[in-house]
């Protein structure tokens, strides 16, 4: 018994109607995609300037204001210190600097405040991220 092929004319057109369903899913995914790598990106990189800017912190503490006749570090003070590593990135703000305890290995607590706005024009996220280091000077 011999099978019947289905005329090839009849099926025109199908191409076209499956690439309309599944390309903007695919290209949707593709794009959602890098949107979200570009946020984690940008995370890193506050959690980055965060630890950078607990370390200046750190080094420049009530010893060293002491020691140097220089004021200590001040949120002003981190901020500008990181304006040469935020590239691409307008509107981060050191928010505070907190130096606790009272002994030698005191901490330094640097939190600094981000806005970001997915390049999807999607509602804007902002982070707040937090870095502790312990006074080295």
């Amino acid at each position: 018994m011999m099978l019947k092929r289905a005329d090839p004319r009849s099926r025109r057109g199908v191409t076209a109607v499956e690439s309309a369903i599944v390309y903007p899913i695919t290209m949707l995914l593709m794009i959602g995609t890098v949107v979200v790598g570009v946020g984690i990106f940008r995370y890193q990189q506050i959690q980055f300037l965060a630890r950078e800017g607990a370390r200046y912190a750190s080094v420049h503490g009530p010893t060293y204001a002491e020691e140097q006749s220089q004021p200590e570090a001040s949120a002003q003070s981190v901020q500008s210190y990181l304006q040469g590593f935020t590239v691409g990135m307008s509107g981060l703000e050191c928010t505070n600097v907190t130096f606790s305890g009272s002994s030698t290995p005191c901490t330094v607590s640097v939190t600094l405040q981000y806005t970001w706005t997915p390049e999807g024009y999607y509602s804007p996220m902002t982070w707040t991220v937090t870095s502790t280091m312990p006074v080295t000077y």
